[in-house]
């Protein structure tokens, strides 16, 4: 088997690995195409801590090439395969794909069964990269009981965020994004969020405009790509409202709770959304959201290294990555 290997921050490199076996409970997957996440750059840099050597890669796609018998997988079948697993030997129960184990930068891996996501023809290999985002927009609207109607106030504006508000939409609530980058907010427009806005001064004003005066039902902020104060939140959303902190992996993040004390706000943390993954697929499948603004860009596997270490030095010197999807095709 052949794998991308980390041995230390910005050393990654090809290797050979035993060949997997097939295990009870397990098919063997043909990795196909993988994303290059804002989370690989932070391990391969060396920002996100990982024990090297270490195979990167949070999210993938592939094609089953061996089953047990009477499995309801069948050899051949093209799948999505679950970033976040359970697993009661790890601190939280939960292994994260190319963050807490080795992830998915390689030709073969084992999965549960359960954790092998059957794709249908209607979703293609790039809408199968916006199942993470679909998923966490869903446990969003779940965790925050939105209702149909309600006005929910999204900060920070890439591809999750736009996500986010065509949820909010697709259930019927009226979404309000603020960002500060106007290539994001003209992008929103785009995609059908009619409500957006710059996050500065004037954001207060304009929630209200929409709101007719009660400020937001509910709140989102998203903290990766985002630099603005999260704190700032509190005071846009009504008393007694949901607001809601997501990201990928447990980050730093320095809250004020201070408003949220006050207006009696109940506040959520959301990393995960592994028990959305189908109803995400099924989303994608019925084609109720839109990721034509977003351009996929297509790389050979060969180009990793020189893809990881450009985008390391933009964040390390303050910039966000592009908002492009970038799917590795792998062809060992």
């Amino acid at each position: 088997m052949k794998i991308w290997q980390l041995s230390s921050p910005r050393n990654l490199q090809h290797a050979a690995a035993p060949d997997l076996k097939l295990s009870e409970g397990k098919v063997k997957v043909k990795i196909t195409k993988a994303l290059l996440s804002e989370a690989d750059v932070s391990v391969f840099s060396g920002a996100l801590k990982v024990k090297c050597p270490f195979i990167p890669g949070k999210f993938a796609i592939g094609q089953i090439t061996e089953v047990e018998e009477d499995c309801f997988l069948k050899k051949g079948d093209r799948v999505y395969l679950a970033g976040v697993t359970e697993d009661e030997t790890a601190e939280d129960g939960l292994l994260i794909a190319g963050e807490t184990t080795d992830g998915f930068y390689r030709d073969f891996c084992l999965a549960n069964v359960d954790d092998a996501y059957p794709l249908p023809a209607s979703v293609s290999d790039e809408a199968a990269f916006l199942i993470d985002a679909v998923a966490l927009a869903e446990r969003i609207v779940d965790e925050m009981h939105v209702t149909v109607g309600q006005h929910v106030l999204v900060v920070g504006g890439g591809l999750y965020g736009n996500i986010l508000c065509q949820i909010l939409i697709y259930h019927r609530a009226v979404p309000i994004l603020a960002d500060n980058n106007k290539e994001r907010l003209d992008r929103a427009k785009k995609s059908g969020i009619y409500y957006t806005f710059a996050h500065d001064e004037t954001l207060t004003e304009n929630v209200l405009k929409v709101t007719g005066g009660k400020k937001a039902d509910a709140a989102v902020y998203l903290a990766f790509s985002n630099r603005t104060e999260p704190s700032s939140i509190f005071s846009l959303v009504s008393r007694g409202a949901y607001v809601a902190f997501a990201a990928h992996t447990g980050r730093k993040l320095n809250v004020n709770l201070e408003n949220a004390l006050k207006n009696n706000v109940t506040v959520k943390g959301i990393t995960e959304c592994r028990e959305f993954v189908s109803t995400a697929i099924n989303i994608l499948a019925n084609k109720a959201v839109t990721f034509a603004e977003f351009p996929f860009k297509s790389y050979r596997e060969e180009q990793l290294p020189e893809l990881l270490t450009g985008y390391a030095e933009l964040l390390s010197g303050g910039g966000n990555l592009p908002e492009e999807m970038d799917v590795i095709k792998f062809i060992f």
